[in-house]
């Protein structure tokens, strides 16, 4: 039976879609999902009373939303404004202030509080914490009581050479408990130039999140809104700024972000990192602009971070032709003039000699050349080195930048240096183009590292502009399982051979983990796999002299079936391979699905039954298909003579998902699940 699964066209789902919003100069533009606000209901405001309790949050014992919660942020505010003092200069002051409802004792730990600042050495670069006051409140039969912190219990703790931390604890905090603190921390703009991102989202529902900044037009931020629920509130308006001192007061623009209901975050399966997802507002500086004085300027453009790491001694310094380099060359020269095998040996030589520390890094640690006198270096050291060398054999190559998965997205419209921490290299070979990473032992030239495939890379081209490339991949996960054995009936006995092909990155994953191992670690681990089977006799195949080809396994085995009779036994042929339970559970989700690759899983099995015995009823084969080729699953069992067989293939041929399509893929891994977990009747013919 054959099944299509339609793409649903819905309306807008404002908490679905990505929001990345870029306010310049004080000019904003705003997504989609905002500029449906003009045609929302009016609003409601919320503006507590620091110190006052209402009844109804202490009557509270579970989130409206999210009965699991375990606490609610009922209010978190923060504001942030600039003035200037003689002593220090331009300093940015925040006051934050945040209220929680205690759920669960197991969140009864938020109640000790630590206030993190940073110690630059001197007066002018050093943070600092005031006003710190708190209240713990509690009902006492009908009435609510109120516990101040005590100014006492404030405690200022040396944690490093640059970093303090106040800490307190909030009185008397038990389950049903209201806690509420505020300070206020004042950072110079010369220890940093730029307010600390502000997440509108944490592991708890925030109820109302709040986030205020006034910036005079003497100072210019690029601000980035970015995440998967939309504001509340977004107000701008241009009000009189009073700095302290006369030649930059004058006006600035006032902004307000609010938003309400902003659901927990909870990693959801098949994400890069929580920070993709979040819902955040973060700023860079892009210039000062002081009367009377000359315009600074902060902010970058591709070109200029471009120019940035080709100046650095880390990074451009280290694309020099240095000796050894040219030793390689001339030893790989005399072998081969053919492009394509000077690519195989020069990145052979540097996956298999020069060993990766497992650090990343944008700029070289101690230096290429010293790299390859230890023999080890960083993911930098090893992928310039390797661009060198290609380079020094005529080979079109150049440095690529990226962000890792764990590290976070980069997006083209926001150039920031620090949005990468990753080097690997591009070579070109006619028309085609391969991305090189020698950090991987068992990789080879055209595949990068799972943690590395995360979005868009750039080129760093040693003249002319650098340009963006897709870090995606056509290389899957592909996983072959087979079974080939006799069943019998009478005692529930299944003995046979069992196969494993591993290809793409199911094989490097598998390199990588048994390799360096001791040779009985994989048959080790593959019985704890399969506790109720008996196996002995397993072989491998291909460890690692082909590394592009697949990684076989085989193996002798046998199981019991402790349910079975003479006259019928209930049956599952899909052994192994087996999809039991919807990966995909939630109801909804907010966040778009990421596989990091496309990815195959097969399962073949063929099962002989003894004379006299009959499958009862074979099942309809079945397939189905997402839309637009984006996936497949086929499945179907049938008998020839004595002979049971049944095949599953499940195929997904893209990485990402957006949550509009989390329906559709829910369906999908539903009939997977249902035939997966279909049993066969096999009976004794009478």
């Amino acid at each position: 039976m054959l099944y299509y699964i339609k793409k649903l066209t819905l309306p807008i789902i404002m908490g679905a879609k990505m929001l990345v919003c870029i306010f310049v100069l004080h000019n904003f533009i705003l997504t989609d999902a905002q500029a449906q606000k003009a045609a929302a209901p009016a609003r409601v405001d919320f503006k507590p009373k620091l110190g006052v309790i209402d009844r109804a949050s202490l009557d509270m014992t579970a989130d409206s939303g999210d009965s699991t919660a375990e606490a609610v942020a009922l209010y978190d505010y923060g504001e942030v404004r600039f003035s200037y003092t003689e002593r220090v200069g331009i300093v940015m002051t925040m006051k934050y202030w945040t209220r929680i409802k205690i759920l669960k004792e197991s969140a009864l730990d938020r109640a000790s509080v630590s206030i993190p600042i940073g110690d630059g050495g001197s007066f002018d670069q050093t943070e600092s914490i005031s006003d710190i006051s708190g209240y713990t409140y509690n009902l006492n039969g009908n009435n609510i009581e109120t516990i101040q912190l005590p100014r006492k219990s404030v405690v200022r703790e040396k944690v490093s050479d640059k970093v303090w931390n106040y800490k307190f604890n909030l009185q008397n905090v038990r389950k049903g408990s209201i806690i509420e603190y505020c300070y206020t921390k004042t950072t110079p703009l010369k220890y940093q130039d730029k307010p600390d991102t502000w997440t509108f989202q944490g592991s708890i529902p925030f109820k109302w999140s709040e986030y205020k900044i006034t910036i005079p037009y003497s100072l210019y931020y690029k601000i980035t809104m970015n995440g998967y629920v939309p504001l509340y509130i977004t107000d701008k308006e241009e009000v009189s700024v009073s700095m302290g001192l006369s030649k930059l007061d004058g006006h600035g623009m006032s902004y307000r972000f609010v938003m309400k209901d902003a659901p927990a975050f909870s990693k959801e399966s098949f994400i890069t990192t929580p920070s993709d997802y979040l819902s955040k507002i973060s700023f860079e500086l892009a210039s000062v602009s002081i009367p009377g004085e000359i315009v600074r300027t902060y902010s970058n453009k591709w070109e200029d971070v471009d120019k940035t790491l080709l100046m650095s001694a880390g990074f451009g310094g280290q694309l020099k032709r240095y000796s050894f380099i040219k030793d390689l060359k001339e030893e790989i020269s005399k072998k081969t003039s053919d492009p394509a095998e000077k690519l195989e040996m020069a990145y052979a030589y540097i996956q298999q000699n020069i060993k990766w520390d497992e650090n990343g890094g944008v700029v070289s640690r101690d230096g290429v050349k010293k790299a390859f006198e230890n023999k080890k270096g960083n993911a930098s050291d090893i992928n310039l080195m390797l661009t060198c060398l290609l380079r020094e054999l005529d080979l079109d190559s150049d440095p690529v930048v990226l962000s890792t998965r764990s590290h976070g997205q980069v997006y083209e419209a926001i150039p920031l240096l620090e949005g990468f921490n990753y080097v690997v290299s591009r070579a070109k070979i006619g028309e085609k183009e391969y991305l090189l990473d020698a950090t991987q032992r068992y990789g080879y030239p055209g595949i990068l590292p799972e943690h590395a495939l995360n979005g868009i890379g750039r080129v760093i081209p040693d003249k002319g502009n650098g340009y963006f490339v897709d870090l995606s991949t056509k290389t899957t996960l592909s996983k072959l399982e087979m079974i080939d054995a006799e069943l019998s009936p009478a005692d529930g006995t299944l003995k046979g051979n069992y196969m494993i092909s591993l290809a793409g990155y199911e094989a490097l994953r598998w390199r990588e983990n048994y390799l360096s191992e001791a040779d009985n670690v994989y048959a080790d681990q593959l019985k704890k796999q399969l506790p109720e089977w008996e196996i002995n006799n397993v072989k491998i195949g291909n460890k690692k002299e082909k590394l592009r080809d697949a990684v076989e396994m085989n193996c002798k085995f046998e199981v019991d079936n402790e349910n079975a009779s003479p006259d019928i036994l209930y049956f599952n042929p899909v052994l192994v391979g087996r999809v039991g339970e919807n990966p995909f559970k939630a109801l909804t989700r907010i966040y778009p699905i990421d596989f990091t690759s496309g990815f195959s899983s097969s399962f073949i099995g063929n099962y002989k039954l003894p004379e006299g015995y009959y499958l009862e009823e074979t099942p309809k084969m079945e397939i189905i298909t997402l839309p637009e080729k984006a996936g497949r699953f086929a499945y179907q069992v049938k008998q020839v003579e004595n002979v049971i067989s049944v095949n599953s293939m499940i195929m997904v041929n893209k990485a990402k998902f957006a949550a509009e399509e989390y329906d559709v893929l829910r369906e999908f891994y539903d009939r997977i699940v249902q035939k997966h977990t279909q049993t066969l009747v096999i009976k004794k013919k009478k």
